[in-house]
Order: structure tokens, then sequence, then C-alpha cells
């Protein structure tokens, strides 16, 4: 996710208590991936319950996200910060 405004809502929305369901965790994992030596690239399934993982080669790992519901106040801030980053 590259949209400043889109990640401060999402920040929002993670401090705010909002989305108790894994559908929060799964955009706040997306919105904070970057690509490590295993991943390249990540997106949500098209139910949006589930993280899919794309490696180097094309191949693919579906996912639960972590649990960021779980850890509203660091994944608040993370998301700040990655939209600060974009100013």
């Amino acid at each position: 996710m590259t949209d400043r405004s889109k990640l401060l809502a999402l920040a929002g929305e993670v401090a705010n208590g909002e989305g108790l369901d894994n559908g929060l965790d799964v955009r706040v994992e997306v919105a904070l991936f970057n690509p490590t030596p295993s991943w390249a690239s990540i997106r949500a399934n098209d139910a949006g319950t589930k993280v899919i993982y794309t490696d180097f080669d094309g191949r693919d790992t579906t996912c639960w996200a972590p649990e960021w519901t779980g850890m509203r106040g660091q994944a608040a801030i993370d998301l700040r910060a990655q939209a600060e980053a974009l100013s």
C-alpha cells in the first residue's frame, strides 16, 4: 500500500479498535509488507481473510495474517511511520 491517506485511515481504524476479525489483520499485514529474501510480494486472497505471499520463483503460499488486532498500538505506530515515510 503506497497511498499515504489510506495508510493513515487504516492506522486510525486500528487505533480506534475497529475491526475485530482477521480481515483487518490481513489489511495491516499487506500494508506493512516489505520484500524479504524469501518473499517478493504479498496480496490478500479473494475473500480478504488470508494473505498470499509470493516468492521470487512465483510460487504462492497462503497463510493467516499475524494477529495485528492483538497488537493495535504497535500496528498503528508502524502504519503511521510508513505513511510519514511517504511524505
